[in-house]
Parts: structure tokens; C-alpha cells; sequence
């Protein structure tokens, strides 16, 4: 996985980092409808249910948010277009503006539905939606903002978590590795982690390496790599003992 990392100051750069108010708002939205579909279990009802009076009680703030940021979004095609040299008449940027929004509203709900994070995410959402129809919502614009802080935090668990395992992870290769075998077999083992592959230059996001072949997934089309054995290397794989009664 390719975990957002911190920048010089220790704060993480995700999708939702230093944004202005009404984009803060909007991602909360959005978050919050992610979580209405995909926290599906029944003590997750509520999220749902307050979601949808939200999006009644609250229909003139997010109309506002919205169209803040179609705003936002043309004057980044705008500029883009005229960077670039290419038209900048209003059909023209409405359509560059529309391809802009539409990839990073992508974005961002496949971050909102990471799924090793989606326990943290739920619990947090469940907890947002309980004080919203409770009525402890206040000022929505400030509890959109402090909910959005709330959802992120349920993503750090899982960031932080995971850069725990791959701090152990290399330890063991460093100690074992060259014994045992990498402790990410497969995939990472050959091409190493996305740290790995930043340190020798590599862009990660969608990487592919030149030399694998690949079979289209049955349901998506996606196209999985397949990792051939590499035949000039072997490990010893590490077995647990199963006792038996002899063992007693």
C-alpha cells in the first residue's frame, strides 16, 4: 500500500489536509456517505438515518459548499487551460472543470473507503451520526469540520499501524531475511515497498514493473499481475510445530 506520509512538520498530507472551509465541509459530506454505504451492520443504522436528515436539514449549507467549490474547480481548469495555451472559453472550461472535480472527488472516495481502515472509520462515523440526531450538532459548519478531524483520526490508527508493520517488517529482513526469506513474499519481495521503490526513484501510484505478464479479472476487468517464481533465489520457510500427543 502506498501510505500517505508526513511532511517536514510531521503533519500527514492526505486528500483531506489544510483544506478551506466549504471544501472541508464538502469532504465531511462526503465522507459521511461513503460510511451510509459501506458500514452495513446493524449498529450501524444510525449513520445512515442521520446522514439522510442531514443532507434535508442541512440542503441550503451544502448547496452553498457546492457551489463554492464548482467555482474552485473552474478556476483550476481556467488556469490549467492558459498554462497550457489551449482555449479558455466557457465550454471549454466548464468540461475541463467537470474532468477535474470528477478525478478528485474519485480520489477521494476511494480514500474515505479504504478498507483496512473501515472499522476505525465506522465507529467514528457511528459516533458523528448518534450526536447529530441527538441534536448536539450546533453550528453545522463547525461540526463538519470538527467531524472531518474525527474521520481522519480513525484513518490514523490505520496509517500509523501500518507503518509500525513495515518498521518490523524490514527489521525482520535485516535480522532474517537472508536466512528465512523476506517477510513479504510475493509482489513486495521483488519489487519492494513503496518506500523502497521512492528511494530508487520509482513512482508508485499504479506501478507495474516492464516485465510481468498480466490476467484480466473476471468480474472487473482489472488486469492482476501474475509474479513468476524467481528461480535464482530460495528460503526456508518457517513452520509452526503442531503438538501432538506425544508432545504432552
Amino acid at each position: 500500500m502506498d501510505i500517505p506520509r508526513r511532511d517536514a512538520t510531521g503533519v500527514r498530507q492526505t486528500i483531506n489536509t489544510a483544506l478551506p472551509e466549504n471544501e472541508a465541509v464538502w469532504h465531511f459530506r462526503s465522507g459521511w456517505n461513503v460510511a451510509a454505504l459501506n458500514c452495513t451492520r446493524d449498529v450501524h443504522a444510525p449513520i445512515l438515518d442521520a446522514y439522510s436528515q442531514m443532507l434535508i436539514d442541512e440542503q441550503s449549507l451544502l448547496s452553498s459548499a457546492n457551489n463554492t467549490m464548482e467555482s474552485h474547480f473552474r478556476e483550476l481548469a481556467r488556469d490549467d487551460l492558459a498554462t497550457k495555451g489551449q482555449s479558455t472559453g466557457s465550454t471549454a472550461v466548464r468540461r475541463a472543470a467537470i474532468r477535474m472535480r470528477e478525478t478528485h472527488s474519485t480520489s477521494m472516495y476511494n480514500y474515505f473507503a479504504t478498507p483496512p481502515a473501515r472499522s476505525h472509520f465506522c465507529n467514528a462515523a457511528l459516533e458523528v451520526s448518534n450526536e447529530y440526531l441527538s441534536g448536539q450538532a450546533g453550528d453545522f459548519r463547525t461540526f463538519a469540520i470538527s467531524g472531518l478531524q474525527r474521520f481522519e483520526s480513525a484513518f490514523e490508527q490505520f496509517f500509523t499501524a501500518y507503518e509500525t508493520y513495515e518498521a518490523a517488517s524490514a527489521d525482520w529482513d535485516r535480522r532474517y531475511g537472508a536466512r528465512y526469506g523476506s517477510s513479504q513474499p510475493g509482489w513486495v519481495a521483488l519489487y519492494g515497498t513503496a518506500e523502497q521503490q521512492r528511494a530508487a526513484g520509482v513512482a508508485v501510484q499504479g506501478y507495474v514493473p516492464d516485465d510481468t505478464v498480466g490476467v484480466p479479472d473476471t468480474e472487473t476487468g482489472a488486469l492482476i499481475p501474475v509474479i513468476n517464481v524467481d528461480e535464482t533465489s530460495a528460503s526456508t520457510p518457517v513452520v509452526q510445530p503442531v503438538p501432538n500427543d506425544a508432545d504432552q
